[in-house]
């Protein structure tokens, strides 16, 4: 039995990652063959399309073919959409371009009537809202790209701290390079773990990638025009390493305490203390990579005390704990 898989090439996509991903599909015929022998009934045709079978420029300028027709009315088990790398450099916009949109949507809506698993890798679920496919649904993507997906799509849920979000019938992934978590996370539901673990020795891949929380960097939002609230920000930003009362920041800029507090959420989507609390954790994240510093004194130098507690908070806001974090970063 032939798994059909068809990944969809799109304008200014990541021309290694649509190849990548028939590199690990591919693998898995391997593995299969390996496992089970020549004769193994179960095997993955993974093919390259696009929806109007035209070749796409990918965002480094290659031109990229596909490797079959795309037949709308017919319906393959997966199919795997492709991001665009312009909406991760340029995340800052209001909305984004997404050639032959309509066609898309018709597409993917047809195939997903019809039991098709649907999956996006990166900001391939812009895709997948677009389309009105995570409706009701838990969605990740790039997490540089998390603001600009709620701005566009405000009513589905984001969590760009998880690698993969399975809903059973739709899957996203995040990250430039979660096409390959993707695949074998696909691999897995088809195949089985055997498989999955044969492809991630062959491709020397760690298979239990789960959260993207580690590659986060904090970016503040200050594409607003609420100058107390601005101001607020720049002195959290100079200020960080002092005992900090909101309180007397709300006093300083001019603004009552309840006021000062909903207006901060309202403009930068963070409440202050969590702010604050980001602002120290990319301070000790950059200490870290850079220095050789005790850790202990690395979380002293931002501004906490309580050791236990800011490496509670540093896991939150990471997946990992200081010593892991620099083992992986530095």
């Amino acid at each position: 039995m032939l798994m059909k898989v068809l990944v969809l090439a799109t304008e200014h996509c990541m021309a290694s990652a649509i190849y990548g991903v028939l590199d690990v599909f591919s693998t898995a015929n391997f593995c299969l063959n390996r496992r089970y022998g020549e004769d193994v009934l179960a095997k993955f045709d993974c093919q390259i399309v696009t929806i109007d079978n035209k070749s796409v420029k990918a965002y480094n300028g290659i031109e990229i073919h596909p490797t079959t027709l795309l037949d709308p009315t017919q319906a393959p088990d997966v199919i795997v959409l492709s991001s665009s790398v312009e909406v991760i450099i340029d995340c800052c916009g209001e909305d984004i371009t997404i050639t032959n949109r309509e066609n898309i949507k018709q597409w993917l809506v047809r195939c997903k009537d019809q039991g098709t698993l649907i999956t996006s890798f990166c900001t391939g679920a812009f895709l997948l809202a677009s389309s009105g496919l995570l409706a009701g649904k838990l969605a990740t993507t790039h997490w540089r790209s998390a603001d600009l997906f709620r701005r566009i799509f405000p009513h589905i849920r984001l969590d760009c701290d998880q690698l993969i979000i399975d809903n059973g019938d739709i899957i996203c992934s995040g990250g430039s390079m979660s096409y390959i978590d993707l695949s074998l996370h696909i691999i897995d539901r088809l195949m089985g773990k055997d498989i999955v673990s044969d492809c991630a020795k062959l491709l020397v891949f760690d298979p239990i990638r789960q959260k993207q929380s580690p590659y986060v960097s904090f970016k503040a939002q200050k594409k607003h025009e609420d100058k107390p609230i601005l101001a607020a920000q720049d002195w959290l930003e100079q200020h960080y390493k002092s005992d900090i009362s909101m309180d007397a920041l709300a006093e300083k800029v001019g603004l009552g305490t309840r006021t000062f507090k909903r207006r901060f959420k309202l403009a930068t989507n963070e409440n202050p203390i969590n702010y604050l609390q980001r602002i120290r954790v990319e301070q000790v994240k950059a200490k870290l990579e850079k220095t050789t510093e005790a850790i202990n004194q690395i979380i002293w130098s931002v501004g906490y005390e309580d050791i236990s507690s800011f490496r509670q908070l540093f896991k939150r806001f990471t997946g990992l704990t200081p010593k892991d974090y620099r083992a992986k970063f530095s």
